[in-house]
């Protein structure tokens, strides 16, 4: 006989005879997207070593915290305890079930600290914090009573030591850009991975917003003749946040109108003509032989996958299968790499975050403290050569309305309106004779943020067409080009980032 709590506006249900089996269900999205999702968590597998009314108080403490977190969150806290509980009777420290968190329980964290999953430590403080007086708990316990996830460390150490295990690998973005073009070319990877990766490098967002992306949040303003995507931030510590206004370069913008149609193509016959536009812009891959998703939830849902790590191994992990570990896309890899490189340059906390859209600057503290204290020399075998030396000193824009000297001036030619556009200035004495279109790959360059980038774009990408007829004599110009337009890529989308803060540009719909 099924059981049935709500708290605040989330759903809980479970069966009279298995109280520890609960399915949850509850309201995610922006607001203009509202849905319903759910997810099911069991703790009846840690009864071999947890009382029942453990467990129980558990449950109901978790019950309570729904109240004030996202679903996504309130499955994560469950997945993480349920493991820490389970690695703690691993120890073999208990010989009977344990029935209570106490002084030995933590006595059993302390002396087990190093060899248990570290991450998983402060969620049983997180629990503590938010009700002490819960009966899981012993009278008497503090919050200081509870290992840290290093004691050693402590919390600043632990959280650079996490940011320095996630930066990219020695695999630079430059190659890994490069071999997302020549795998697409080569037909190895589809148009979605393809655009899918291009977008990464341009707003550094995480899975959980890329997936609910539509094809309705691609924009285009006649009146500025600029491309923007509306994206749902995650982790915003909202129930149902506001969705984000990002500006995104024309190339950007075509490639992402191309993945557009091609879903409109492959899966419009699933949705009615007035739907069109909720379908998502990177939907799920697995599909029946009739065409339909073969998740409920996707069909459901216009295609959306059911949960961010879903959506990893539907991109970013099926990526690497075809194409080789280098390519680094995983959210924390991109996203603690830029914010270092940012910090580096001389931003705030406050910039780092505004940017990468934390919802505190607390990360972002780390960031400066790892550029502040010297540490880079422990990154430089992973981040260093993944940005510093493939995307120039992001801080160092400026406007091509400021007076610079004419030797040191980089200007383009639009070979079709025949128009001299300055998009940049040369940080040594004199540019050099490969200018402009060597600069994007040069740390001296300071590039402007007001000018349009597209005529290099442009440029280059005639010189790949023109040299990739011509055969194979001509085929190391053809990767010189090709290197060339990577950096001019990732000069725009840096540009795009820092312009969209500076100028409030990224806003909340």
């Amino acid at each position: 006989m099924p059981v049935n709590r709500t708290i605040g506006a989330t759903e809980f249900e479970w069966e009279a005879e298995e109280p520890l089996q609960v399915e949850v269900r509850g309201e995610v999205g922006p607001v203009s997207q509202r849905r319903i999702e759910s997810f099911t968590f069991n703790f009846s597998g840690l009864r071999s070593g947890y009382t029942d009314s453990f467990l129980i108080n558990l449950r109901d403490l978790l019950f309570d915290r729904a109240g004030t977190l996202k679903l996504s969150t309130l499955s994560k806290e469950a997945q993480n305890i349920r493991k820490i509980l389970w690695q703690v009777w691993e120890t073999g420290a208990f010989r009977e079930k344990i029935s209570i968190i106490d002084e030995m329980f933590l006595l059993c964290l302390s002396a087990n600290a190093e060899s248990l999953a570290t991450y998983h430590l402060r969620y049983l403080q997180i629990l503590f914090n938010w009700d002490p007086d819960s009966p899981l708990f012993a009278r008497g316990l503090h919050a200081s009573d509870f290992p840290s996830s290093d004691p050693k460390k402590g919390k600043r150490g632990s959280a650079i030591d996490r940011i320095i295990a996630k930066a990219m690998t020695r695999a630079s973005v430059a190659v890994v850009l490069d071999s997302l073009d020549r795998a697409y070319a080569q037909g190895v990877i589809d148009l979605g991975h393809y655009s899918f990766g291009h977008l990464c490098f341009a707003v550094f967002s995480r899975n959980e917003s890329y997936r609910q992306i539509t094809l309705g949040d691609l924009k285009f303003d006649a009146k500025s003749q600029q491309h923007f995507i509306d994206i749902v931030p995650s982790k915003s510590r909202m129930h149902a946040p506001a969705k984000i206004r990002y500006r995104v370069s024309e190339a950007l913008a075509l490639l992402l109108a191309k993945q557009r149609q091609a879903v409109i193509e492959k899966y419009g016959h699933l949705v009615s003509e007035s739907d069109i536009e909720k379908l998502v812009l990177f939907p799920a891959r697995q599909l029946t032989e009739g065409g339909a998703w073969k998740s409920t939830f996707s069909n459901e849902n216009y295609g959306m996958y059911s949960s961010a790590s879903q959506f990893s191994l539907g991109y970013q992990r099926a990526m690497q299968v075809k194409l080789g570990e280098h390519i680094q896309l995983g959210n924390n890899q991109l996203r603690h790499t830029l914010g270092t490189l940012l910090a580096q340059t001389g931003a705030s906390s406050k910039t780092i975050q505004s940017v990468l859209k934390h919802a505190t600057d607390s990360t972002c503290k780390y960031y400066v403290d790892i550029a502040f204290h010297g540490l880079m020399f422990e990154l430089s075998e992973s981040m260093k050569p993944a940005f510093a030396e493939h995307l120039p000193t992001l801080m160092n824009i400026r406007s091509k309305k400021d007076p610079v000297a004419q030797e040191r001036r980089i200007s383009a030619e639009d070979g079709v309106s025949g128009r001299f556009e300055d998009v940049g200035e040369c940080g040594k004495a004199i540019a050099c004779e490969s200018a402009p279109i060597a600069c994007y790959g040069c740390f001296r360059f300071n590039p402007c943020w007001d000018a349009d980038h597209s005529i290099n774009l442009r440029l280059v990408e005639g010189q790949i067409a023109e040299m990739s007829r011509r055969g194979k004599p001509f085929q190391h110009l053809v990767d010189k080009a090709r290197q060339a337009k990577i950096h001019i890529v990732l000069v725009m989308n840096a540009i795009d980032l820092l312009r969209n803060e500076q100028n409030g540009e990224a806003k909340s719909l």
